[in-house]
């Protein structure tokens, strides 16, 4: 009995083994087999999830501006499931997959019926996919449907069903699902068959559209209105069915329904704007599904309609084109973009983008040259030269005014408002070419080329887009901050800004400069084109030939850059003047701000003092005019510094009680007309003027060269004589004032002048 006992125990155990066995294979089996679908590779899954959707891009009051198409005009709209009317995700289950909750991608029992009644009728009548495998079939498209691409669909599902919840799925089918027509997903579906959004659907309308996906063509609300009415409302009854719900609806009702279809007008607003942004690397916001910027339709409507005026109304000029762009001061957002006159005037290149096109911004680049200046010690009272002068050497550079009048010594207030061209070349040879592009690259002009750029760079010959030039002119009415521009507060949240370029006091002098319309009067009068019920700064520049014309404006508020011309390069008819763009400014300005007053900020570390006009100096009782300016503060010992530098305090010596007196550097401007005073010719350094050391000069070929001269200019020294050595020439005296000329000849020469203990050498070239 024992040993029966024994052998049953131990079949019984081997038997506990065997099932324990197989138990531990079948499990092990479904680990592997959801390991497989779980972890293996599926490139197209990972495709489908990164692919983009269409962005519904809106203003800062909600107004859509544009949906934004994909590839071949294609739109993909995307809502989460959760925002989409939870009526019609359940009318779609229904109409495709009424057991989608229930099964793990595919559907047997639907798969066991299809294949009897395809078998029965000997040809392919009904299907058996799921809506897992619809999207798998969305996810890797198949051009022929076979059995074997339907074993592929199949095994796609499964590896789908263990990677993402039944809500995950669903979202995707009804984001994705094809309808016709370049339109993919019910929120697109929504606008072009019924023109309205997925949530304001009807409830026939919701139908409506889930029987389309069946067959597009055929069951087009916009062509086939009844096919698509008997549709829906049959499936508005398979519906009711499903849900036990009574049927209240009628035929007619989804007859109605349909005839109310008509198609959305997307709206194609800002379209350089949009382009921009498309383009840019997304940063978390341009590939969303919906972007609220801080745009605004309303103004960019304004600044269309401006720009479109000033265009037809100087047309007759061969103005054909020009762009705008309009910031918040305060935040670097951009509120408007108008890249050209008319996006749609092919003639005149209308899909260029102005507001990114580098152009020559002429003197409206003058302002960071001079804040520079300020920044390396001088004051808005500095006399500069405004005389003929030679900068170069094999390429010898002459400045002019835009008037081809020379003003002599003008204080740098002055220079700057009145735009003169002459002391803004004085202040770049003084400042450094290398310095200011350093200068300017913290200013971020990243498309200057310092090595095509020469002092001319001081007169603005350096291409720069409207982009950059409105984004640096925006920091003085910010007291020097740098902010990058930005289109949301979403981008803002991710993007570093606020860098110091400038001090403050010298931001809030560029402000005082460029708003001070008694110091602009030198160079454009009292034009109103500037004058608004506001503090305001402006600053116009004209490239050379009249090409282009600019404009900047500022507020605290808002800044605005606008510029004219021909993307062609075609030259502007007639010398119609900055003031063109700078009425486009002026009107976006007022349009803006209205009548609210917020004054510029002044400077803390300054106080105004009255100095003489002339020469800038404190004034004396014999100076003639007088102006109050900012002075540096005073130290505990009365030297004055600024920016770490003595500033001379001497009082003015140009006047005296007897007349003017100029130094001797002013000596050549003084005598190109009549004038009263007379220049100081002794006591400065012994200096030759012009030409330059270094210099190369060229002949005409076609005649003697010895009757081609080259003049000599000569100041300062202590005598009333000059000894003139020209290469081993015996010398030959000139009195003063110290000018002669000598005969061009080819070759290398050196001349050399001596007064009194004094002598000063150049040489020079003649080719």
């Amino acid at each position: 009995m024992f040993l029966k006992k024994c052998a049953r125990w131990i079949k019984q155990t081997q038997a506990r083994k065997l099932i324990s066995v197989i138990v531990l294979v079948f499990v092990g089996g479904l680990a592997g087999i959801y390991s497989i679908l779980r972890f293996s590779t599926y490139a197209g899954y990972r495709r489908f999830m990164a692919r983009p959707v269409s962005t519904r891009l809106y203003d800062c009051d909600g107004r859509l501006i544009q949906i934004v198409s994909l590839e071949d005009g294609l739109r993909r709209e995307y809502v989460p499931l959760a925002e989409l009317p939870q009526e019609l995700a359940e009318i779609f289950v229904v109409s495709e997959d009424r057991h989608f909750y229930t099964h793990r991608g595919i559907h047997m029992g639907a798969v066991m019926r299809a294949a009897l009644q395809n078998i029965h009728a000997q040809r392919t009548v009904s299907g058996a996919s799921t809506i897992t495998m619809q999207l798998a079939r969305i996810i890797s498209p198949r051009a022929r449907r076979t059995v074997g691409t339907k074993i592929v669909e199949a095994w796609n599902a499964l590896r789908l069903e263990s990677r993402l919840s039944k809500e995950k799925l669903l979202d995707a089918y009804l984001n994705s699902v094809p309808f016709g027509f370049n339109t993919e997903g019910v929120a697109t579906a929504a606008r072009t068959f019924f023109g309205v959004p997925v949530t304001q659907l009807t409830e026939t309308q919701q139908y409506c559209l889930a029987v389309i996906p069946r067959r597009p063509a055929y069951y087009n609300p916009l062509t086939s209105p009844d096919a698509c009415a008997d549709a829906a409302y049959e499936l508005y009854l398979s519906f009711c069915d499903a849900k036990n719900k009574i049927a209240v609806l009628s035929s007619d009702d989804f007859r109605v329904a349909v005839r109310g279809a008509h198609s959305f007008h997307y709206p194609f607003e800002m379209p350089h704007y949009v382009t921009w942004l498309m383009s840019q690397p997304s940063g978390g916001i341009y590939t969303d599904a919906e972007v609220h910027l801080a745009a605004s339709l309303a103004v960019q409507h304004r600044a269309e309609s401006l720009l479109a005026q000033q265009i037809e109304q100087h047309r007759d000029h061969r103005l054909s084109n020009g762009a705008v762009l309009v910031t918040d001061t305060r935040t670097g957002a951009i509120l408007a973009w108008v890249g050209s006159g008319d996006f749609a005037d092919r003639t005149h290149s209308g899909q260029v983008d102005g507001v990114l096109a580098p152009v020559q911004p002429g003197s409206s680049m003058k302002p960071f040259l001079y804040a520079l200046a300020l920044e390396h010690g001088y004051s808005p009272g500095t006399v500069l030269p405004d005389v003929p002068l030679e900068f170069g050497f094999d390429e010898l550079y002459m400045p002019h005014n835009f008037n081809n009048r020379y003003n002599g010594p003008v204080r740098l207030r002055v220079a700057l408002a009145s735009s003169l061209n002459v002391p803004a070349v004085y202040l770049l040879n003084e400042l450094g070419l290398d310095t200011y592009h350093t200068h300017l690259a913290e200013l971020h002009f990243e498309s200057l080329n310092k090595n095509d750029t020469g002092l001319g760079l001081a007169l603005g010959n350096g291409a720069v887009p409207l982009y950059e030039l409105v984004q640096a002119f925006s920091v003085f009415p910010r007291d020097g901050v740098f902010i990058p521009l930005s289109v949301s507060e979403q981008q803002r949240a991710v993007t570093p800004y606020g860098i110091p370029v400038y001090s403050h006091d010298t931001a809030r002098l560029i402000c005082d400069i460029l708003s001070d319309a008694d110091a602009r009067a030198l160079g454009f009068g009292y034009a109103q084109t500037f004058i608004t019920p506001f503090p305001s700064l402006f600053k116009t520049g004209t490239a050379n030939q009249f090409q282009t014309i600019t404009a900047l404006g500022a507020t605290p508020l808002y800044t605005v850059g606008a510029w004219m011309g021909n993307f062609s390069g075609e030259t502007v008819i007639g010398q119609t003047g900055s003031s063109v763009p700078a009425r486009i400014v002026r009107e976006l300005l007022v349009s803006l701000q209205g009548n609210r007053i917020v004054d510029f900020k002044t400077p803390s570390q300054l106080v105004r003092t009255k100095i003489c006009s002339l020469s800038g100096m404190p004034a004396t009782p014999y100076c003639t005019g007088t102006v109050w300016e900012y002075m540096p503060t005073s130290s505990a010992d009365g030297t004055l510094f600024e920016n770490g530098r003595a500033i001379n305090t001497e009082q003015c010596t140009w006047h005296t009680a007897r007349e003017v007196q100029y130094p001797a550097e002013y000596g050549m401007w003084f005598r190109l007309k009549s004038r009263t005073g007379a220049v100081v010719e002794y006591g400065a350094p012994l200096t030759i003027m012009s030409p330059r050391d270094g210099s190369v000069f060229f002949y005409d070929a076609s005649s003697s060269a010895l009757d081609q001269k080259l003049r000599i200019e000569v100041i300062g020294g202590t005598g009333d004589i000059l000894s003139v050595h020209v290469d081993d020439h015996a010398a030959y005296t000139v009195a003063r004032p110290f000018g002669f000329q000598i005969p061009l000849e080819r070759g290398t020469h050196h001349v050399l002048v001596r007064c009194e203990t004094e002598e000063a050498r150049i040489s020079f070239t003649v080719k």
